[in-house]
């Protein structure tokens, strides 16, 4: 049976999903934490570009997969859009906001030279597993910060991601 996949790169951005679609880890030899009910399959993929790409090609060559959905936080160049403002970024979906991002494998200091709304970890290398597996993604971006995650705890980031639950739960 097909699947809508949800990646994350980490358990503090999964946790609220779990929760949420009642999700239950599968306990089998992989790499990766995996969480699945009869519809969804969450994976934790870690943060560096490596174990992104290596997860998301195990979950497409082992389930067959209908959608999927990059959900995380990305750091904002505009301080005047809230904290917690759900972004599209790799279409335009009415009731959603649209924005371009960076991807970057190290953090950003600053955005002085950020030509995008948006910057992450993840996103580019979510959307070219998916390019070649999948028609039907969406990459889906939370705001966290402005450039100062030392103001970004675990307890912040949950809370961001259970707020935007209810933004894009009717997309799935």
């Amino acid at each position: 049976m097909s699947k809508i996949l949800i990646h994350t790169t980490s358990l503090i951005e999964a946790t609220p999903i779990i929760n949420s679609f009642s999700l239950k880890e599968l306990i089998e030899p992989q790499e990766n934490k995996i969480f699945l009910n009869d519809d969804i399959i969450l994976i934790v993929s870690g943060v560096s570009k490596h174990k992104i790409l290596e997860s998301l090609n195990y979950i497409f060559n082992n389930f067959e997969i209908s959608k999927a959905f990059d959900l995380s936080i990305a750091s904002c160049s505009d301080g005047s859009i809230a904290l917690g403002t759900l972004f599209c970024t790799n279409r335009f979906i009415n009731g959603l906001n649209f924005a371009n991002i960076t991807t970057v494998e190290e953090p950003l200091e600053t955005d002085e030279f950020l030509e995008t709304l948006l910057v992450d970890s993840q996103a580019e290398y979510f959307k070219e597993i998916c390019k070649k597996n999948i028609k039907d993604f969406y990459v889906l971006k939370i705001v966290s910060d402005y450039f100062d995650k030392d103001n970004l705890d675990d307890e912040k980031i949950s809370k961001l991601i259970n707020d935007s639950i209810l933004k894009w739960k009717n997309l799935i």
